[in-house]
């Protein structure tokens, strides 16, 4: 009798029946192992990449004018926290007492409740004859070192020597502050040399009510009198962006300010701040 076609799928020969036998074997064996060794899953890292667990906190004493990003991550602080902060005291913002900190933008109450048995407030030291706060706990070994209060200096055009005789800071430092003010063309305000690499907080915090900006107009090329290749050898732009600024100005009559510019090709906050001191603007 001949068998129907359907049923010849179901026919297997001895050594196709023993293959079975071993491939279920197998596949039962790998589901069996999934159970008896579980796997450990993602890592810590990549599950608070996830979002699925916090990030442990390390509550320990700290200096809110001192401590670092990675520091107030690890307190507990959130980003845009640890932002407000770090722009805070660029600015020249400073925490004299514990309670100043809850006035922090952004931070909640709770989360300051938590923290104020950790802030400490390194204290600025008192100059006895004026009776006045001043802080000259610099790295080098100036700890103990004593100036009146009454010298300024111009951070646009102190020479090398004048930095030295007045502020005491290693050559090195002064180095990288003449450096930094070359590259930006000039400072706009004293709160810009707290970006120079190496000037720790401490320092700028001891050098701040000393220091005096006079920017030099003359030395900053006109926005509104700059033409292609102005802009193109100034090497901030690229061509693109440099038709983008001409047709701007035109589109102000001729009054190209800042704010706009940074509106329209949307710069970075370093981008900006490099471009106010090399650029003169219209107010």
């Amino acid at each position: 009798m001949i068998q129907p076609p359907w049923k010849a799928f179901f026919i297997f020969s001895n050594k196709e029946i023993k293959g079975i036998i071993v491939l279920g074997i197998i596949l039962f064996g790998s589901v069996s192992i999934r159970f008896l060794f579980p796997s450990k899953g993602l890592s810590t890292k990549e599950l608070e990449a996830s979002g699925n667990i916090k990030t442990t906190k390390h509550l320990v004493h700290f200096d809110p004018n001192t401590i670092d990003s990675l520091q107030a991550i690890q307190l507990g602080l959130p980003a845009k926290q640890v932002n407000n902060l770090l722009r805070y005291r660029a600015k020249g913002g400073y925490f004299r007492a514990k309670e100043d900190f809850a006035k922090l933008y952004g931070l909640t109450p709770a989360l300051y409740s938590e923290l104020s048995p950790y802030i400490t407030i390194v204290k600025l030291e008192k100059n006895r004859r004026e009776g006045s706060e001043v802080n000259y706990a610099y790295e080098r070994g100036h700890s103990n070192f004593e100036k009146e209060e009454t010298w300024k200096i111009d951070i646009n055009i102190a020479t090398e020597a004048e930095w030295k005789q007045k502020t005491m800071l290693p050559l090195y430092l002064i180095k990288r502050i003449m450096s930094y003010k070359q590259f930006r063309g000039a400072f706009t305000k004293p709160s810009e040399i707290a970006k120079v690499y190496g000037l720790s907080d401490s320092i700028y915090q001891s050098l701040r009510g000393h220091l005096v900006v006079k920017v030099q107009t003359s030395n900053l090329l006109n926005a509104n009198a700059m033409n292609f290749n102005d802009w193109k050898v100034l090497g901030l732009f690229s061509e693109a962006q440099i038709w983008t600024i001409l047709k701007l100005r035109r589109s102000m009559k001729g009054r190209l300010n800042w704010e706009s510019m940074v509106e329209a090709l949307d710069l970075t906050q370093a981008e900006a701040i490099q471009l106010k001191g090399r650029v003169r603007f219209s107010d």
